[in-house]
């Protein structure tokens, strides 16, 4: 017996070790290739802002101006992000490369810490294969590595907000809103979870969010002065349409039923494909939300609910891009609990969902066109969707 403990120790030490190597080994790759293109906005936006610019306004004149200012060659504007993703690189303004290796390093660290924080959230104490299994599946689902090839603050963003769910299971409701705050003031990525806390009347932990958010805009503000809360009236984030990084239900209608150059569609009708994806949109968001039970009543598990509600928010909005995905993560973790426990054709299920999305982040290129190979990342997040809706079910039946 203490043979079989020991390899299972040693099991959860070389997941660990393995993860590490590879994410160095990424982001030497990574930074040789110089790849990141969503990383220069983030400076480019620390540094108007400094300037006391409305970076929020700013078109192509200036974004090439600051590229110019900056040594930048390649990046893909706008900035739509609230200012404290500016404000987290502002220090790397000085550094070599503008602070990218740096950066690359941070996002690595997220991605790494991530993984080991869902492996405690959805593992169970006397499993440690459960959690070797998830820390490695998370820290190779591919919508981490793709938002560190980008250079996109995507992994902080989440593990900000799997540490709040930790925290709050923890009993310290406070302290896990308000890191749920700082990770929406990131990026808001986890918007569906402060839905959630909203829908079950969670006041203590809606309280610490709130303390979050007006600290991260306080913050902003003394740095950067009034320019910074323009991003309160900046536009929103522009709806995918037919590229196929676009992965959420909206879009896929658009690539189905519009004419586009990444694939075949049957019919050209615009005006269709609108209504038909916002039907789909709408029928998910009446399902999640009667799926989740009368409002104002908190119901357990709340990581489990927040994993359902957050891969319901990634197939309706039509802003969800691939590399989004990073918040699917909680999905994958929360089902893969119950892997291995329930049937042969449940246990297909996740791995062909959760293999649609890996699939689609490695080789999407290859995909284009083929259209019903373009929407292998919404259809493998749909299966998580129905997986969970499955459980979350479950659990509420008497």
């Amino acid at each position: 017996m203490r043979g079989i403990h020991s390899i299972l120790f040693h099991g959860e030490i070389l997941s660990r070790i393995a993860l590490i190597l590879f994410y160095a080994a990424a982001g030497v790759w990574i930074l040789l290739r110089h790849s990141p293109v969503d990383y220069p906005p983030y400076v480019m936006a620390a540094w108007g802002f400094q300037r006391g610019e409305n970076i929020y306004q700013w078109d192509e004149t200036d974004y090439a101006r600051a590229a110019a200012a900056l040594g930048f060659e390649r990046y893909a504007p706008p900035y739509r992000y609230p200012p404290l993703t500016a404000l987290l690189v502002l220090p790397m303004l000085t550094l070599p490369d503008r602070g990218l290796g740096l950066w690359i390093f941070l996002q690595a660290m997220g991605a790494l810490l991530t993984a080991e924080a869902l492996a405690c959230l959805f593992g169970e104490p006397g499993r440690p294969q459960q959690r070797a299994l998830i820390r490695m599946s998370v820290g190779l689902f591919p919508p981490f590595l793709v938002s560190l090839y980008a250079g996109q603050v995507n992994p902080v963003v989440v593990l900000l907000a799997v540490l709040a769910l930790q925290t709050i299971r923890q009993g310290r409701e406070g302290r896990g809103g308000f890191l749920l705050g700082m990770s929406l003031m990131l990026k808001p990525l986890a918007i569906g979870v402060a839905g959630l806390l909203l829908w079950e009347g969670r006041w203590r932990v809606l309280r610490g969010l709130a303390l979050g958010i007006a600290l991260s805009l306080g913050m902003s503000v003394l740095v950067f002065g009034v320019p910074a809360l323009e991003f309160l009236r900046a536009p929103m984030a522009s709806a995918g349409g037919a590229y196929p990084p676009a992965q959420n239900l909206p879009s896929m209608a658009i690539r189905w039923l519009t004419h586009h150059p990444y694939g075949f569609a049957p019919i050209d009708a615009p005006a269709a494909a609108r209504w038909i994806g916002g039907a789909l949109a709408g029928a998910i968001v009446l399902l999640t939300l009667a799926g989740l039970g009368r409002p104002g009543t908190p119901r357990e598990p709340l990581e489990d609910r927040a994993a359902w509600v957050t891969a319901a928010v990634f197939l309706v909005n039509p802003g969800t891009w691939y590399h989004h995905g990073v918040m699917l993560s909680l999905a994958l973790g929360a089902l893969l609990r119950q892997a291995g426990q329930r049937s042969r054709i449940w246990n297909a299920t996740l791995a062909v969902s959760a293999g649609a999305v890996a699939l689609w982040g490695l080789a999407w290129h290859a995909f284009v066109g083929w259209t019903p190979l373009l929407d292998l990342g919404t259809l493998g997040a749909l299966g998580l969707w129905i997986l969970l809706a499955r459980e979350i079910g479950r659990r509420r039946a008497p």
